[in-house]
């Protein structure tokens, strides 16, 4: 006989009554879970909504801060590089009188990367305008400005020392690259030719030797610097070469005769 699902009407009256009551316990159950949680949420919101609200304030604040430092980042950085490009249409019109002014102002004004650079270009023009002096002092200005990059107030000392030769001041042009150079600085090169060209000025050939010794055993030394270098050295190893004598010669000269 076939195993069916007893008629409606055959279901015991109990447990039909006891699934009624689980449903009824569950949503009971569910309603007081919702209703801890409600309360949970408003206590918690009683006490912290305020920090909430203020830490959401200041996110958004943050977010626009950020965002509008951005803009004006980048809004100065067109400026600038206009004005650095209008100062160089100057020195493209041989007005360098006008060009000097424009790129002085942009070093004084800004701060960063263009103000080195246009200080750097100032300092070139007012040298070939023959000011020497002036264009020295922009070379040491950008030396001491501590928020320009280390490689361009080396590069500034490194130009200032190579004027100085110019005008003849020895310790002036040393004291600027002594510490340049060392090995690992991008112009040590430069710094051991100033060095060279200065103990050479003093009479101090052991010292000039060993600086442009220095340069022509350094592989990365540039082709101009090291073929002064290597010039320089030769002829201070043929100015150390002991001098012939008349008597050391006489013996080669009978042999000569025999």
């Amino acid at each position: 006989m076939a195993v069916g699902v007893p008629p409606a009407g055959e279901i015991p009256e109990e447990k039909i009554s006891m699934t009624n009551d689980d449903h009824k316990t569950d949503h009971f159950i569910r309603e007081v879970d919702e209703e801890l949680r409600r309360e949970q949420i408003t206590t918690l919101w009683q006490r912290y909504g305020k920090y909430l609200i203020a830490a959401c304030v200041l996110v958004v604040l943050a977010t626009a801060g950020l965002r509008g430092w951005d803009w004006w980042r980048e809004r100065e950085a067109a400026r600038i590089g206009d004005l650095y490009l209008a100062a160089d249409q100057l020195v493209t019109e041989e007005d360098n009188s006008e060009a000097i002014k424009a790129f002085e102002a942009i070093a004084t004004s800004e701060k960063g990367g263009y103000s080195a650079i246009a200080g750097l270009r100032a300092a070139t023009l007012k040298i070939t305008s023959g000011d020497k002096a002036g264009a020295i002092a922009l070379y040491d200005k950008i030396a001491g400005d501590g928020r320009v990059d280390d490689i361009l107030q080396d590069l500034a000392r490194l130009r200032a020392a190579y004027l100085a030769l110019d005008e003849d001041d020895m310790d002036g042009a040393a004291s600027r690259v002594s510490k340049l150079a060392v090995t690992g600085n991008p112009w040590r090169h430069g710094a051991r030719e100033v060095l060279g060209l200065v103990a050479l000025d003093k009479g101090d050939n052991d010292a000039a030797l060993s600086h442009f010794a220095d340069i022509e055993r350094d592989e990365e030394a540039p082709s101009d610097i090291r073929a002064r270098a290597t010039a320089l050295l030769a002829v201070l190893q043929g100015a150390a070469l002991p001098a012939k004598t008349p008597d050391a010669a006489q013996p080669d000269s009978a042999a000569g005769n025999q």
